[in-house]
């Protein structure tokens, strides 16, 4: 009767041995017995004695192959060992929700092959050229390239060209989006020019959909797969080539439970794997920047737009002295000044379609009493609650709670309550009044709940009929609209007045993605930034897109500060319903880390997170940071030996966060 190891789902960093009867081999899932219930694990070895005295049996085997290979599993390790994160965990983070259940692993529906192949009806540029043949140069070896081309400068192409050589030579290629919305676009362009199945794998996916994507790209069938951040964990035999669009976007990094940024393991996959790592954005992160000088990855860049487009012209309009004169109105709560309604306009008339960006949805950020100051405030977090008028109610964008807004003040019981500030929602309340007659489409989180709705939104901007198009986040990266001419953009100072230290870095990369939406077409677009800062140093690299002056500026700052990415960060966040409780573990924690004794590592902490208080949980934060990554590592490692010392009072949750950007 063999021994196995086996890796399970809990919190736990260890595994466990059980006795199997049954033929067995390395990768395939097992349902065994773990304290009163039956969970599912995956067998990591084979042995012939155990540390154990007593050892459970094995209830049954439920795969005849690995569900995971080799090399993925070396990746899971890898990962698990790099965050600090049980090995249990990881690996079912890897997994689609189907095999985590101990459903049988078969495809119901396999993918289409294209019906026909679209061949370019354009030559590709010198620049693209270059790229592409630099890539290639490197097929069977890592390395690493920066792929910097500015908004509209053909990437993906040099995407479609690299891709299909690799198709060529029988090898797979995994693609990264950042976004969602994102994906059936660029599916849509892989599909109508590569003779290969391609899948996504991302969350809006039923759970029958995600596990046929999974199993055809580990049995070869898909010859791209594309998704978001978890589609990093597809097995591919065959894998030849990582493509990672948008590398910048903080959306790669997940941010519960297994806190991993698939950016960063791309690095390592494309290592293990021996194969080219992409990374392709008009902005780079800084980290990658940093790679770049210190020649750990080969820099490309594409200058100019495609065809005859050029890059728009950017100009600012300041809000301390344009505003739009409206009756009984505060001039600090005028989203649209007269200069960007005019503008609009302009554009308009010519039949072209005009985006708005502001990055806050609903009706109004603030519902307030005029006469006593009172604020509607979130019971169960420390927030403001957002108006949203089409439901008619006050909404927490952090735990989810809502209420109906009184028609009084709770504190003085006047009837003087009025909202302040401006979300996605009233600025298409206010354009309708100015632009009755042309159609506002409206792109947030609300309005594409509904499955399709984005698809929708987009197939009728698409049709290039004249439209004021208002959105959010979802619209600054990766869309390409053709008779977009202009852009505002709105309530950009908040970027400026963040505490977070990369604030400046990510409304830099936000004002120029959002910025390269417009006019990529032969006509020169129009960008116009709204901000009561126009003197602010940013706005002077922005305005002659000159992006890498001003990272290169930000890295020379964050090296004399000795911040990221000159040095590394770890993030220790206990939280509990009891405030004193979560602040008393970190204290604890802190305790345990000093005595380790690495001067090379400095804890600061704790401290309270700068929204103290979410569902109820009171969150403190105990923050640790080394030039040295593998002295922070060895002390994060010493401190999971020793944790079992501290005892937490009853319900302190904690986690640790690896290379945070929050």
């Amino acid at each position: 009767m063999a021994i196995i190891e086996v890796a399970i789902p809990v919190p736990l960093h260890k595994t466990f041995d059980y006795q199997c009867n049954q033929k067995v081999v390395v990768g395939v899932r097992v349902k065994v017995p773990f304290t009163r219930k039956k969970v599912v694990g995956i067998v990591l070895t084979i042995k012939d004695k155990s540390n154990f005295k007593q050892l459970k049996s094995v209830e049954e085997v439920l795969d005849d192959k690995p569900i995971l290979d080799k090399p993925i599993l070396d990746f899971l390790f890898w990962s698990a060992k790099y965050y600090h994160h049980p090995i249990g965990e990881v690996i079912s983070a890897a997994l689609p929700k189907n095999l985590r259940l101990g459903k049988e692993a078969v495809i119901k529906k396999m993918a289409d092959l294209p019906d026909k192949i679209q061949e370019p009806d354009f030559a590709t540029t010198d620049e693209q050229n270059i790229a592409i043949e630099k890539i290639l140069k490197s097929t069977h070896e890592y390395r690493g390239f920066l792929l910097h081309g500015i908004t509209g400068s053909g990437k993906t192409e040099v995407y479609l060209r690299i891709t299909q050589t690799m198709l060529d030579e029988g090898k797979q290629v995994l693609v990264l989006v950042p976004e969602i919305g994102l994906t059936p676009q660029m599916i849509t362009r892989f599909e109508s020019r590569l003779n290969t199945r391609i899948v996504a794998i991302h969350s809006q996916l039923n759970e029958t959909q995600k596990l046929d994507a999974y199993l055809m790209a580990k049995n070869g069938k898909a010859g791209v797969v594309l998704g978001t951040r978890s589609a990093i964990f597809a097995p591919m035999p065959n894998l030849g080539l990582i493509i990672i669009d948008e590398e910048h976007d903080g959306s790669f990094k997940q941010q519960s439970s297994f806190r991993y940024s698939a950016r960063d393991l791309c690095f390592i996959r494309a290592k293990q794997a021996n194969i080219p790592l992409v990374l392709g954005t008009a902005t780079p992160s800084l980290e990658t920047l940093k790679n770049v000088i210190d020649k750990k990855i080969t820099h490309l860049t594409l200058t100019k737009r495609a065809g005859d487009a050029v890059l728009p012209k950017v100009s600012l309009i300041d809000m301390q002295s344009n505003f739009t004169p409206q009756g009984g109105t505060e001039k600090s709560d005028n989203a649209l000044s007269a200069v960007l309604i005019e503008k609009m306009r302009h554009y308009l008339a010519q039949e072209k379609q005009v985006m708005l960006f502001i990055n806050r949805r609903g009706y109004a950020p603030v519902y307030f009493c005029k006469e006593c100051g009172w604020k509607a405030q979130c019971t169960h977090c420390d927030s403001g609650m957002i108006y949203h008028r089409h439901i008619n109610r006050l909404k927490c964008h952090h735990c989810g709670d809502e209420k109906m807004p009184a028609h009084t003040c709770p504190d003085c019981h006047q009837p003087s309550l009025e909202v302040f500030g401006y979300g996605t929602e009233r600025l298409e309340e206010t354009l309708s009044s100015y632009f009755s007659d042309v159609p506002i489409i409206r792109i947030d989180r609300d309005t594409t709940r509904r499955k399709k709705a984005f698809a929708e939104h987009l197939k009728q901007i698409n049709s290039g009929k004249p439209c004021i198009i208002v959105g959010t986040q979802m619209l600054a990266k990766g869309h390409d609209f053709s008779n977009l001419a202009m852009v505002g953009v709105l309530d950009t100072d908040a970027g400026l007045l963040s505490l977070d230290f990369r604030a400046t870095e990510h409304l830099a990369q936000l004002l120029i993605q959002v910025s390269g939406r417009a006019g990529r077409n032969a006509e020169q677009g129009e960008v116009v930034i709204q901000t009561r800062y126009p003197n602010h140093p940013i706005f002077n690299y922005v305005l002659s897109s000159r992006y890498i002056q001003f990272a290169t500026e930000l890295l020379k700052q964050r090296r004399s500060a000795k911040m990221p990415p000159f040095s590394h960060q770890a993030l220790l966040c206990a939280n509990a319903k009891n405030k004193q409780n979560a602040e008393d573990f970190l204290k604890k924690a802190g305790a345990l880390l000093k005595n380790i004794q690495m001067d090379s590592v400095e804890t600061w902490g704790p401290v309270a997170n700068v929204i103290e208080k979410k569902s109820d949980y009171y969150y403190f934060n105990l923050y640790l940071q080394s030039t040295d990554r593998s002295a922070l590592h060895q002390m994060l490692a010493t401190f999971h030996q020793h944790i079992n010392t501290i005892k937490p009072k009853s319900g302190v949750r904690w986690y640790l966060d690896v290379d945070p950007i929050e």
